[in-house]
């Protein structure tokens, strides 16, 4: 398999350690000549960090333009991202911990280069070697993040995707391979099968469409579709995977193989040295610690809870009239500048409460119905003007383009005052949407426990 797709260069002969220089002694993955090495490897600043993980709602200023070009600028607007603090600390951990193993992965050492020669045989059906140990010392590998669906997990991933970059091609000299690739980040979606091997063919498709070619077999690695788990970790070695990110699980991927895919990402974790990324729902990593050790061991690192942010606070400025304070006003008058609304239209001081009780606290719903805003504001220049736009009108609009979700918002509402058995199918039908608080009820303890034991 490795020669169909040219994985490394993990065929170049080895230099015993008496014929190396002292100068290739230190050769790690991160030393290796390469501008986007260099920019992976460059510690940046949280500010410039934050700018970076920040998405525009609309690119370019449409404020005088026609009104179909602004309606088609406004296309890009379920895109927008404006990072919290937390998630611009967490992902500067991540990017720390992925420089950490960049810089442990030393050809220098007979250790290291050994290991990392014996994956090309772990591909044609040999055994794992031991981990070396200048990657098995490193710690707190095993990453998290969770929150109730619609809170920008996937969004916030995507941001560091884009940051990292896509696989590239270095060129090295011994005792390194002469030529290899570097994968700052494998990002694969938890399997709609729920099982293991949904997830190794779902890593075979993503690494082919990575680095394939229109020549590469068509039977490039398919040992992976035989849910070969000592493949996949020998590839995401030879490939010097920095971060393997699995997103999207939430709580009907819960099942009796669950357990399978944690167990897989662990031993991926302790065999490879790669740092692992799980982000799923707060439903789904409730349900992680039915697991036991598995998960305790899996997740050892840091990790995130995104959570609704606190409904919005009036404060006095200076005796005059009280202005909503706190992230979620943040964010509310964000994106009312986003739009390409006239500089002189201003926002209704009573937005980000009312659009907190639209949208629930919910970033998506959010970035959804304020689309919808926009286009009901271009589109009638009269609800522009001061007093014109109400709390009534904009909820009917928030409710119109969110009632698909009328399902999930109900269920929300239902637990705000605790659960009831009324609520019950409710409640389980939109697990997803939940907080992680409302998981301390000993109530809904016992509705997951019924609900999982009929899935093992």
């Amino acid at each position: 398999m490795q020669s169909e797709l040219a994985i490394a260069g993990a065929t170049s002969p080895l230099l015993e350690p008496d014929s190396l220089p002292s100068a290739a002694r230190s050769i790690a993955v991160s030393d290796l000549k390469s501008d986007r090495m260099a920019e992976i490897m460059r510690v940046i600043s949280s500010s410039e960090l934050r700018s970076k993980m920040r998405k525009r709602a609309c690119s370019g200023d449409l404020r005088t333009a026609d009104f179909d070009s602004q309606i088609q600028g406004l296309s890009e607007f379920g895109e927008a991202y404006l990072p919290l603090g937390e998630t611009v600390t967490f992902a500067a951990q991540v990017l720390a911990k992925i420089r950490q193993v960049y810089r442990a992965k030393n050809f220098g050492s007979e250790e290291f280069r050994l290991y990392f020669h014996a994956m090309s045989k772990v591909m044609s059906g040999g055994r794992l070697p031991p981990v070396p140990s200048c990657v098995a010392t490193i710690s707190e590998t095993g990453f998290w993040l969770t929150g109730p669906s619609g809170m920008g997990r996937t969004a916030t991933l995507k941001r560091l995707a884009e940051i990292l970059g896509k696989p590239f091609m270095v060129e090295g000299n011994h005792p390194a391979p002469r030529r290899m690739w570097i994968t700052p980040i494998l990002f694969l979606t938890y399997p709609t099968c729920g099982t293991r091997a949904g997830l190794l063919r779902d890593m075979r498709m993503r690494v082919l469409a990575d680095i394939g070619t229109h020549a590469t077999d068509s039977n490039a690695l398919s040992d992976l579709e035989r849910d070969d788990e000592e493949a996949a970790i020998a590839l995401c070695t030879l490939l010097n995977v920095g971060l393997v990110v699995v997103d999207g699980a939430g709580w009907n991927c819960v099942n009796g193989h669950t357990q399978r895919i944690f167990s897989f990402l662990l031993k991926l974790r302790q065999f490879s040295g790669v740092p692992v990324l799980v982000s799923g729902t707060s439903a789904f990593m409730h349900s992680a610690s039915y697991m036991g050790n598995i998960a305790t061991n899996l997740f050892n690192g840091p990790g995130l809870h995104i959570g609704p942010p606190k409904p919005p606070v009036k404060k006095d400025d200076d005796g005059s009239v009280p202005k909503s304070q706190g992230v979620w006003t943040q964010m509310v008058s964000w994106l009312w500048k986003e739009g390409f609304l006239p500089k002189n239209c201003e926002m209704p001081a009573g937005l980000p409460e009312w659009l907190y009780e639209a949208s629930m606290g919910r970033f998506r719903w959010l970035v959804q119905g304020f689309k919808a805003l926009h286009i009901a504001l271009l589109s009638n220049a009269e609800l522009q003007k001061p007093g014109v736009l109400t709390e009534s009108l904009v909820k009917h609009i928030f409710n119109a383009t969110l009632q698909l979700h009328n399902g999930a918002r109900i269920a929300i509402s239902l637990m705000e005052g605790g659960p009831t058995g009324k609520g019950k199918l409710q409640f389980l039908k939109n697990l997803d949407h939940c907080s992680t608080a409302d998981f301390s009820y000993a109530q809904v303890e016992d509705w997951l426990d019924e609900a999982i034991l009929k899935r093992v």
